[in-house]
């Protein structure tokens, strides 16, 4: 659980008073006040962690301080509070992404571990939980709901229960549950969404949703479970529907999505913002260092439309009202003292960052060195022995009609199910046009010997392989290829590297990047991992996505179940409405 109240009030209530000396005072600084909507000028005075006075008539003598803050010119916000995020999906560890975030004035996030944690299970809970204490900021955890994020239709490494909730939900650094994905199973009252459920609100703890298209009595039945809030609105419509049932919408501004214009539009219909908080969701780190984190969503979500003081307090204090985290996101007093010193707030541009009332980063540099030495998950990457004849598609006939899943665009993550027929020469189906459809396999790396074979059209690349072991959510192996050739030694260069993503062409790897933390990370610092994703960006415009801006993610939705409409998982091609596998090959002719 998480209190940040102060545990010696009667002191704090002294330096309130000045009876006894303050740590610091922040002198003539504009300050946002996020309850009154407002920049006012004011003294903010700090007492070992907490702020213990706001001073609002700055000709008032200042109270005893051992440090006095010259405030003329400058501003001071909140820390900002992602709502939502994968620290996973970063690429970072967690310590390099506070080195990546904590200089962008983020200091608390929402940590939803189920990217770990369907790798390793509860190791991987302990891997992310153990962060807190060593680093400069707050990576607090939502226990992921849904491990495996939908049974009996993906393998992944492990299978949370209901008793593990039961013991997780009460732990330091821990909100609350995570991103309730499985709506259809809350829908029909799956015995095992419904258990887990139950835990949270046995231990009345903030429940995360996440509820793609979902509309009418089936959204109200999913609010009904004690849901809050989704982080998948998209359109207009959908937005102001969800908002009207009091859902909080967390508007997700991550690596390819481009709804921010559409909610702020049924924003600025509704005329009202007070249940809106940010979410970076599964921003990679590359993203982060060219566009910002929360800083950054800030400054879009303003371009589009969105009063600049309304986007400032969902940085901040809306995601702890949101979350139940109390004395967090503002500047009051009894408040963690989580401050960003601005010199310009139209550009978000963040000088100085305070830590519990501890400066960390001056003139936008971190000012202290922190290290890692814990040992990493990097043995979870178990890749059968496989042979080309594992990735051809055999049929007897002249063609065969086949279930061919099918993005909406070469932007969209929407797929839809199609049927399309294709010849057959020498027993093996071939892709005609060629480029247009690409063979998709998606391989247990569990040791579960699962392993499908699926056709997708408008993926992007037109030619050669893209493998990756980050496939949401159970993290399996997926390759996308045209012969299996290419596909064979995009996997030997997988498994080498002990995960990550790689691309190859004509037989040959034109680009690698090791993740081998649980598959999903890299040890190596920011600027090494930034390049190494912009190899891979580039080798994909390379083998002919040039479509979308940060090509990489498109591999990893390909597997993800709880999203609209047919997906592919080591089980077979899946309905995600319906929740049921379906065959690749659907007539011989």
């Amino acid at each position: 659980m998480v209190d940040l109240s102060c545990n010696d009030r009667k002191r704090l209530s002294e330096a309130s008073l000045g009876k006894i000396v303050n740590d610091k005072v922040f002198r003539n600084i504009k300050i946002l006040n996020v309850f009154t909507k407002q920049w006012i000028l004011a003294h903010v005075y700090v007492y070992k962690k907490w702020i213990s006075h706001v001073e609002y008539d700055v000709n008032k003598e200042i109270l005893d301080c051992k440090q006095i803050i010259n405030g003329d010119n400058l501003y001071l916000s909140p820390a900002f509070v992602d709502s939502h995020t994968h620290i996973e999906s970063s690429l970072l560890t967690p310590l390099n992404y506070a080195k990546l975030v904590v200089p962008h004035g983020t200091l608390t996030v929402l940590e939803d571990a189920h990217e770990i944690a369907n790798v390793c299970g509860e190791e991987g809970l302990k891997y992310m939980l153990e962060s807190n204490g060593n680093i400069p900021m707050r990576q607090l955890l939502t226990i992921p709901s849904c491990v495996p994020s939908v049974p009996n239709l993906e393998n992944s490494g492990a299978t949370f229960d209901y008793l593990l909730y039961r013991t997780y939900l009460e732990k330091d650094y821990v909100v609350g549950l995570g991103e309730v994905m499985d709506y259809e199973g809350v829908l029909c009252s799956d015995e095992r969404i419904t258990k887990i459920l139950d835990e949270a609100k046995n231990k009345k703890v903030y429940i995360q949703g996440h509820a793609p298209l979902l509309q009418g009595n089936r959204l109200s039945a999913y609010l009904c479970n004690g849901i809050k809030s989704d982080h998948e609105a998209r359109g207009v419509q959908e937005v102001i529907e969800k908002y009207r049932q009091g859902m909080w919408i967390d508007i997700r501004d991550a690596n390819t999505n481009h709804n921010m214009p559409k909610i702020i539009e049924a924003l600025s219909e509704i005329g009202n913002y007070d249940r809106v908080a940010f979410s970076s969701d599964d921003r990679r780190c590359d993203v982060i260092s060219r566009k910002g984190h929360i800083d950054g969503i800030i400054r879009h979500a303003h371009s589009c439309g969105m009063p600049l003081i309304e986007a400032y307090i969902s940085a901040t204090y809306r995601p702890c009202l949101e979350a139940n985290i109390g004395n967090l996101g503002a500047i009051a007093p009894g408040y963690i003292a989580d401050f960003n010193v601005l010199d310009d707030i139209e550009n978000v541009h963040v000088k100085d960052v305070y830590f519990e009332g501890k400066c960390v980063v001056k003139n936008g540099d971190m000012i202290s060195h922190y290290e890692d030495t814990r040992e990493a998950l990097n043995q979870t990457v178990n890749i059968p022995d496989l042979d080309e004849t594992n990735f051809f598609v055999y049929s007897k006939g002249s063609k065969v009609t086949m279930n061919v899943i099918k993005f909406e665009s070469f932007s969209s993550s929407i797929t839809n199910l199609i049927q399309q027929t294709f010849p057959i020469k020498n027993g093996k189906v071939e892709l005609s046009p060629k480029g247009k459809y690409m063979f998709v396999s998606v391989i247990n790396r569990y040791n579960k010997g699962t392993h499908t074979l699926g056709v997708v059209e408008n993926f992007g690349i037109n030619h050669g392989a893209i493998a990756s072991t980050v496939g949401h959510d159970a993290h399996n192996v997926t390759v996308v290829y045209d012969n299996p050739q290419n596909a064979i030694v995009a996997l030997r260069q997988l498994k080498k590297q002990k995960g990550g993503f790689c691309a190859v062409e004509s037989g040959c790897v034109i680009a690698s990047m090791p993740l081998s933390i649980a598959g999903l990370m890299s040890n190596k610092n920011v600027a090494d991992v930034v390049n190494e994703i912009n190899n891979m960006n580039e080798a994909n415009v390379k083998l002919g996505n040039i479509y979308i801006e940060n090509p990489l993610s498109r591999i990893t939705i390909l597997s993800l179940l709880v999203c609209p409409y047919v997906k592919i998982s080591d089980e077979g091609i899946v309905l995600t409405e319906e929740k049921k596998t379906i065959p690749l090959i659907s007539e011989v002719i």
